[in-house]
């Protein structure tokens, strides 16, 4: 409607200046024509100028909405890098823990053999035959394995090296079968652990379990009640029991203050959300 107008304005000034003939409303007519040509540009740049603004306000709320999408796609991504290195982190641990066990036995193991420090022999560890019991077994009735070791130590390191090897078959036999002949020496209740950490690699999840539960039971006091009260935890989150993994990871972080296990049940409590102090 300006526009018109201002053209309307112009063609009415054009029969004026033909009627005039003084200079001066000759120039008066000129200056007026051009007020009305630059108002006419202006008019022309303003709705230009909107359209642009309007182009640039869309295109800043695009780019704002693809930035904020951006933002929470990358702090998804970095909480779960995060939750993958805790559980890595975690997972490091136990193993280096059990390297540690490992080295740790088989030196105490070699230091009896060179001080000459030997664990009590069959009959005195499982008590000479009475009055109807059955003879014990002689050593070409035990398995392969076992009647091939001539000391508790030998039989011990050998299932110990299977273990370390990856033979994880020949070592569960090896442990098992120094169970059988020494039942009640101070490494019973190791040999014991080291029967589940076994059957775990196997793949048999359940069975280690109870062999765990087992050490617990048979061995209350032993150097590795809080190892295998930690499997237990670990076990039970493989098998997708999250509440009961909890439980028995909160039970070593509290019953075992101090400890490595502890400290592993905490990381791991952690990596699941969960802060334990």
């Amino acid at each position: 409607m300006q526009l018109r107008r201002l053209a309307v304005l112009a063609i009415a000034l054009v029969p004026v200046a033909a009627c005039s003939t003084g200079s001066e409303d000759m120039v008066l007519l000129h200056r007026e024509i051009t007020d009305v040509q630059r108002d006419i540009q202006q008019l022309k740049n303003d709705s230009l100028d909107k359209k642009d603004l309007q182009a640039m306000e869309s295109r800043m709320q695009e780019m704002s909405s693809q930035s904020m999408r951006s933002n929470a796609d990358l702090t998804a991504e970095v909480k779960q890098l995060q939750e993958q290195i805790e559980a890595l982190g975690a997972s490091l641990d136990l193993t280096t823990t059990k390297l540690q066990n490992i080295s740790q036995e088989l030196a105490a193991s070699r230091a009896r053999i060179g001080t000459g420090a030997i664990l009590p022999p069959v009959s005195a560890a499982a008590g000479a035959p009475g009055e109807g019991e059955e003879p014990t077994a002689a050593a070409g009735d035990l398995p392969a394995a076992a009647s091939t070791a001539s000391t508790p130590e030998e039989l011990y390191r050998s299932a110990y090296e299977d273990y370390m090897r990856g033979n994880y078959d020949l070592a569960e036999q090896g442990f098992q079968d120094y169970l059988d002949r020494w039942p009640t020496t101070e490494l019973s209740d190791n040999a014991l652990y080291w029967i589940g950490e076994c059957t775990d690699a196997q793949g048999k999840t359940e069975e280690a379990l109870q062999i765990f539960s087992k050490v617990l039971d048979d061995y209350p006091t032993s150097d590795k009640a809080a190892a295998a009260q930690l499997k237990k935890g670990l076990l039970y989150l493989k098998m997708d029991d999250q509440a009961q993994g909890v439980v028995h990871l909160q039970y070593v972080v509290y019953e075992y203050p101090g400890t490595r296990e502890a400290d592993l049940a905490r990381e791991r409590l952690r990596s699941l959300g969960l802060t334990i102090r």
